[in-house]
C-alpha cells in the first residue's frame, strides 16, 4: 500500500501507513488516562488521538510549531511499531513524520504552482516523479517535516 497526499488548499487531513505493536497499552491509556473514546480498531484513529491528547496537554488555545514538535516527540515515545504519518493542521500546514526506526517509507517533494508551491508527501518517490514534483527528500526516521519555514528534526 502506498501513501500519497497532494495539497494546495489547507484543511484538516490525516493519513497513516503502518502497524502499532503496543495497541492494547495505548488503548488503555486513551481510556483510563486521557479519557478519550476510540471508536475503531484503526491505528490511524489511535495515533490521531495520541497526537491530539499531547497537543491538549499544552493547555493552550493556540499552539505553535514547538508544541507540534513536542506532541510528535511524545507520540513517538508512546507508540511502538512501524508508521509513517501525514497530517494537515488547520492554520498551521502539512506535517509528515515516521517512526524512530524508519521502517515505513515516506518523503516529500515540491512543484511550482504559479507563484506558490504544491507539496506531495508519499511513500515512494515514483509517485512524485510521475506527478511532476521535484526535490524529493526522504523524511529521516524519528523526525518530522512541515511546509512551514522552520522544519524540526
Amino acid at each position: 500500500m502506498f501513501l500519497m497526499l497532494t495539497i494546495r488548499v489547507r484543511r484538516a487531513v490525516r493519513r497513516q501507513n503502518g502497524n502499532l505493536i503496543n495497541t492494547d497499552a495505548l488503548l488503555h491509556f486513551m481510556d483510563a488516562g486521557a479519557h478519550r473514546h476510540i471508536n475503531t480498531s484503526s491505528d490511524s484513529e489511535l495515533l490521531l488521538n495520541i497526537f491530539a491528547n499531547n497537543l491538549q496537554q499544552t493547555g493552550k488555545f493556540r499552539i505553535n510549531e514547538e508544541d507540534i514538535f513536542n506532541a510528535i516527540g511524545g507520540l513517538m515515545e508512546q507508540s511502538k511499531g512501524a508508521y509513517a504519518c501525514v497530517a494537515m493542521l488547520a492554520g498551521f500546514g502539512i506535517i509528515a513524520f515516521r517512526d524512530p526506526n524508519g521502517i515505513r517509507p515516506v518523503g516529500m517533494a515540491t512543484r511550482k504552482a504559479g507563484t506558490d508551491k504544491d507539496y506531495v508527501i508519499a511513500s515512494e518517490s515514483v509517485v512524485a516523479d510521475a506527478s511532476g514534483f521535484t526535490e524529493w527528500e526522504d523524511i529521516k526516521p524519528g523526525t518530522y517535516q512541515s511546509d512551514t519555514p522552520c522544519d524540526k528534526n
